[in-house]
């Protein structure tokens, strides 16, 4: 057979591109199979997974002390101390214990002055839920944990489990059968000749692709010979997800692999500007991809790594990551801290403009949702009570650079749709993340102007004008970017029947009725408080105003769980818990844009997802989310 020289070597990126661009439908045609968690440690999720259960799944104590009724230690201080009694105002409670009617809150041991086995004294009063960890604190039922393309860690395994998570739709391992051929190779314990070339190859070959979620078959060793080299391909193309070939690649005249795969289908390329590693072949046999390997170890793991790692890594969606890489960064919120203690925070990394910014997660030795979702942690070291937004930190990655560079900071006021987001951007892009922090809108124009997102999620309601964030931002902003994402439905979240009747902003100030609250920088309390000016309601009328959650899933399970009557917030929420709602206003909830972010292409990407009929009707399915502007620019 004719010599095959390398007339047409190209450089490796653009031999790359080529071969991927090729396949195309290949990367797209996702596979999946359902798994026990316990089995899928470095699996990826196929599809967004939901918590099924509330973590913690009940009210407990942060500590060990005392539970109280709350109310009854009012009054108490350092001059006028209040005795409290055993079983009818107090009783003893240990760190995790369920906090039962009609305790409703903690006092930590060293903050009581014991009298004897019945009586106690106290020096200060508390208020509700005070040290007591909140049903949902982690994370709530029907929240979404990971998008689709997630790769589990460890850390997830266990978090999946408490969140009562059990089986999960994965992606199916990649299958690759790895054929050595030569005349003069042979298995090394059969290598009798000094003439016989020992085949090791494969196994560093199968170890190398088996980090990645595949499976490597070793073909027996093919004799130089164009048609078994053929047929045995043939015989295999349909079982196989990848066929590599190992050696034959080259330009010699017994070296067989171009021949073979280019009348089976097509090569692609042959040849790369590059040195060791230059035999290597690229080619597609009936839409699947087909590689000659260099037949020398060191050009051969040039390839692997390159071509090989790139295209299995696209196909499976996994994620790789790297421990302890150190960046300098810069805190993104104030974060206090205890001077007793080096604390270990954990922390969402996002690169704005040219410089990191660290996110505070959930804090707390339970929250196990801040380890499954750490991008690094900062270490705040004793003696530190303040950490300044701004303040320059180290960051120790627990993900790789490359994974971090591609995160998107949201920082604002929650949303549902941000979750619906997420999940969208993975199947365009596996390496793309969304890192979001429920600040408030206030806190998320704070954080655009600061520089420590790209976007950030209002729906601010200017009560002189009627209009939706505008004069808002521009009191810290001059120049901006405002592009609508949905209008949504506000409304009182009750109970199922609405047994408290409310229907009102004057109902939340009856007898009995327990109001729950959205934090001070939140656009839902600056819409209570609008409503309640307008009609002469004081906030000390309702009972709960300073009872205040980060979320609305949060807000919506402690009506559920009949720690609160009644709360302001969006109608999916009560979806998802199966509350009632009164309608109180229709909101435009707006995404305000980074100046940086703007011509970046995953900005570019947002805006393809969010303007798709596909992304509309999942989010309307929702619920209480009309999306008639999404996309539109408000202000450019």
């Amino acid at each position: 057979m004719k010599r095959r020289f390398y007339l047409n070597k190209m450089d490796i990126e653009a031999g790359i591109k080529l071969f991927f661009s090729m396949l195309e439908e290949y990367f797209r045609n996702d596979e999946k199979e359902d798994i026990d968690v316990r089995e899928s440690f470095g699996r990826v999720t196929a599809e967004p997974i939901f918590a099924n259960e509330n973590v913690p799944s009940y009210n407990s104590s942060a500590m060990d002390g005392v539970a109280v009724i709350s109310k009854h230690t009012y009054g108490a201080t350092e001059s006028s101390p209040k005795i409290l009694e055993l079983e009818k105002d107090f009783e003893y409670i240990n760190t995790g214990y369920p906090i039962n009617k009609p305790y409703d809150a903690v006092i930590m041991i060293e903050n009581i002055e014991i009298i004897d086995d019945t009586k106690i004294k106290i020096r200060n009063s508390v208020f509700p839920y005070k040290d007591v960890r909140k049903v949902g604190e982690d994370i709530c039922k029907g929240e979404m944990l990971f998008p689709r393309y997630h790769t589990l860690t460890e850390n997830d395994i266990s978090f999946l489990l408490m969140a009562g998570v059990f089986k999960i739709p994965v992606l199916r391992e990649l299958n690759v059968l790895l054929i050595p051929t030569g005349n003069e190779i042979v298995k090394p314990e059969e290598k009798t000749e000094e003439f016989q070339i020992p085949e090791t190859n494969s196994a560093m070959i199968k170890n190398f692709i088996e980090k990645y979620n595949a499976n490597v078959d070793v073909h027996s060793i093919l004799p130089d010979d164009l048609e078994v080299l053929k047929k045995t391909i043939e015989e295999n193309i349909e079982k196989y997800d990848l066929i590599l070939l190992n050696a034959g690649s080259s330009a010699g005249s017994k070296d067989f692999t171009f021949h073979a795969v280019n009348e089976l289908g097509k090569v692609i390329v042959h040849g790369l500007n590059i040195k060791p590693g230059k035999p290597a072949i690229l080619g597609i046999v009936k839409d699947k991809p087909v590689i000659g390997l260099p037949g020398f170890p060191v050009s051969c793991n040039i390839i692997l790594e390159d071509i090989v790692k790139p295209l299995i890594l696209n196909k499976t969606k996994e994620e790789v990551y790297y421990d302890n890489e150190i960046i300098e960064g810069v805190s993104g919120k104030r974060i206090h801290s205890s001077i007793t203690e080096k604390e270990y925070l954990r922390v969402g990394v996002g690169k704005v403009e040219d410089r990191y910014v660290a996110i505070p997660l959930k804090r707390g030795a339970a929250n196990i949702s801040a380890v499954s979702k750490q991008d690094g942690v900062v270490y705040i070291e004793k003696g530190i009570e303040v950490l300044e937004d701004g303040e320059e930190i180290n960051i120790h990655l627990k993900r790789s650079k490359e994974i971090v560079d591609n995160n998107i900071l949201v920082i604002g006021s929650h949303d549902l749709l941000i979750d619906l987001l997420a999940d969208y951007i993975k199947r365009y892009d596996k390496n793309i993340n969304i890192v979001s922090a429920n600040v408030g809108s206030i806190g998320g124009i704070m954080a655009i102007a600061k520089g420590y997102a790209h976007m950030a999620g209002m729906h601010l309601l200017d009560p002189e004008s009627g209009e939706y964030n505008i004069s808002y931002i521009e009191e810290y902003i001059d120049e901006y970017t405002l592009m609508n994402l949905s209008y949504r439905e506000q409304g009182f979240i009750v109970q199922k029947g609405n047994p408290k009747g409310i229907k009102t902003f004057s109902d939340l100030t009856k007898d009995g009725v327990r109001y729950i609250n959205r934090q001070k920088t939140a656009g839902t309390r600056i819409l209570l408080d609008y409503h309640l000016e307008k009609e002469g309601i004081s906030s000390d009328e309702i009972h709960g105003y300073s009872d205040e959650e980060y979320s609305h899933v949060n807000l919506a399970l402690k009506i559920k769980k009949d720690m609160a009557d009644v709360g302001l917030g969006i109608k999916a929420a009560a979806n998802i818990y199966d509350l009632d709602f009164v309608p109180v206003a229709h909101e435009r909830y707006d995404l305000l844009i980074h100046p940086s972010f703007i011509d970046d292409p995953r900005f570019k990407l947002i805006q393809e997802i969010i303007g798709s009929e596909e992304f509309k009707r999942d989010a309307e399915k929702l619920g209480g989310y009309l999306l008639k502007d999404t996309g539109n620019f408000i202000r450019e």
